[in-house]
Parts: structure tokens; sequence; C-alpha cells
């Protein structure tokens, strides 16, 4: 078998039938959606500056450094079918974001990127992701190597080989609008579906290592991935809490379950200090002070915590809003906006 040069796209087929005299463009979208700094984001035209456009659609954000502890969010497995999924009772959530792709909660649901009508172009990714042919594609990567926009690609388009297997997984696609269109609004053939869906997967079993290892494990588990990043970054994966209120709602509810926990606690060691053996018991009185203090002073203390935690959060947000503010009395903020209330 002919090895394949590991720096070119290696798909053919196309979905849409002959791209003869369309620019590659016009698979772009409309706008894509950006960080201009750590805070704010802003929305560009893809086809002005279509290598950054790449780099942001096909971001995988924090988990390459997450890379070796995956093993705790996914188990190394293709994506299950999507009438699997279904069959799990899991709510298919279209999210067009890469770093959040098969995700998957523990309220049932299943975050899904839909497919973009440029990876599905093979004249378009020939043009924007393979490089050119001195490209060495060592790490760290040379400012015209496209090896990690490519691998993130084909790892992508794969896990959809994998979740699209049956008729059934390709018309539950479509319903959810995971499969981009054909022009007057319809659906691709699946015959092209099924050729493209082979290539890939011969493409896969030809060389792994074409794809990017974060789609060796397809669904991840956000909980533990959230878990995982707090022990290893200090900070969750995602912003669960998107304004004040449910940053108070979700603080207090575990707040609440603790002060159970400790009413249950003190309540035992009152009738244990109503009973004769315990009554005498040096060891357990000292036991049963300690904790009654701890039981006073603690939720004070974590009280606190979470008001000056909310505090900071809204001493470091108000230049922000005022900022915003002002530009929206000057002009309409279609350009740019704060990703306020964002607390972490």
């Amino acid at each position: 078998m002919t090895p394949l040069d590991s720096r070119l796209w290696p798909l053919a087929t196309e979905v849409f039938g002959s791209e003869n005299g369309k620019r590659t463009t016009d698979a772009l979208p409309a706008t894509y959606h950006y960080h201009a700094t750590a805070r704010k984001r802003a929305v560009g035209d893809p086809a002005e500056d279509t290598p950054a456009f790449l780099r942001s659609e096909l971001s995988l954000g924090g988990l390459p450094g997450l890379q070796k502890h995956l093993w705790f969010a996914g188990a190394a497995r293709p994506a299950m079918p999507l009438h699997s999924h279904v069959a799990r009772g899991r709510e298919i959530v279209v999210l067009d974001q890469m770093d959040m792709h098969l995700f998957w909660t523990n309220e049932g649901k299943l975050f899904v990127k839909p497919v973009p009508r440029f990876l599905l172009s093979p004249a378009f990714c020939q043009s924007n992701l393979q490089c050119p042919p001195s490209c060495t594609c060592q790490d760290p990567p040379a400012n015209t190597c496209r090896a990690i926009p490519r691998r993130v690609a084909l790892g992508f388009l794969y896990t959809y080989a994998c979740l699209i297997s049956s008729e059934t997984d390709f018309h539950l696609a479509n319903e959810k609008r995971l499969l981009p269109r054909k022009d007057h609004d319809e659906p691709i053939a699946w015959a092209h579906w099924k050729a493209l869906a082979r290539e890939l997967l011969h493409t896969h079993e030809h060389d792994p290592a074409v794809i990017h290892p974060r789609f060796q494990r397809a669904e991840l588990r956000l909980s533990r991935l959230n878990t995982l990043s707090r022990l290893t970054t200090l900070r969750s994966y995602t912003r669960s809490r998107h304004s004040y209120g449910s940053f108070f709602r979700d603080n207090l509810a575990w707040m609440a379950a603790a002060t159970v926990f400790v009413a249950v606690v003190l309540t035992a060691m009152q009738v244990g200090l109503a009973t004769d053996r315990l009554q005498g018991d040096a060891a357990f009185q000292q036991a049963s002070y300690g904790f009654t203090v701890f039981a006073i002073l603690a939720p004070i203390g974590v009280f606190v915590l979470v008001m000056l935690r909310a505090l900071f959060h809204l001493v470091r947000d108000l230049p922000l809003l005022l900022g915003v503010q002002r530009k929206g009395l000057r002009r309409s903020g279609l350009a740019m906006w704060s990703g306020v209330n964002e607390l972490v």
C-alpha cells in the first residue's frame, strides 16, 4: 500500500458534487467569533483572514494540555452512533465549538458540533489545510505548518463517520442540522455520505496518526473534565455560571447540603452526650466541643468567602461594564462585546 503524505489533505469525496467554477471561500460562514483579548470577543470576516479563522474554528482550547489525563474523562474508543445516544436518553445539543464536541453531562445532554461546510470541500481543504512541500511538521510547528488544524479537522470528521453509520443516524443528523445542506436547502445524498465515511475509515486505518489524539477518545464526561481541570490548572474547564444569580444559587445549594450534614452530626453528638457511657468520656467531650465551634464558625467563614469572590468578580467586571455601556452609546456594538458575568 502506498504510504500517505501526512502533509496533504487525504480526502477527495465531493458530497456537494463538482465544485468547478466556485470559489473556495464560498464554503466559509458569514462571520465568525473570536477572542480579541482574554475577556473580549469580536466578530470577524473569515474570508479576510482564512488562516486566523481556521485557527479559531479548529481550536481545541485547553484540551491539549489535559491530553495525557483524558483517560479519566472518557475511554479510548470510537464515538457511538447517534441513535445509541438517543436510546440512552441523551439530548443532542448543537454547540458550534470544537473544544466541546462530544462532551456529555450528568443531566443527559450531549454537545455536538455540526459539520461546517468548508470541511466537506476538498478544494478548500487542499488550499488551506495542506502544508507547503518544504514543511517538516516539527514540534513546535512553524508559522506555515498546518498539521495541527489538519489533524483536528480529520479527527472531527472521523467522529462523524462513527456517529452516522446507518440511515437512521443519517436522518437524525439531518433532523438536528448537524450536516450542511445543499442548494435549495436539500440534504446531501446518503450515497455521498457513505463514500466519505468509508474514505475516512480507510484513512484512519491506514495511518491513525493523521487524526488528533483528542479524538481517539470520542465522548468525554464534562463533570470529570471539570474536576480534572481544577486539579491541574486550578480552574474549571467550562464556565457553568453566567450570572451572579446562578453563582449564588450554586454556592448556596452545596452550603445548604453541608449544613444538613453538620446538623445530623450535632444531633448525634447531643444524643451521645445524654448517655451515661459518653457523659464522662473526656475525649468525646473534647471532640463535641471542637465540632460545635467548627459548626458555628465554618458557615460564617464560607459565606464571607463567597461574598468576597462575588465582590472580586464585580470589581473585575465593572470596567468592562462601563466600557461596553460607553461604546454602546456611540455605535451599535455588533463588532465587539465583553464576556461579562461569565464567572469561573
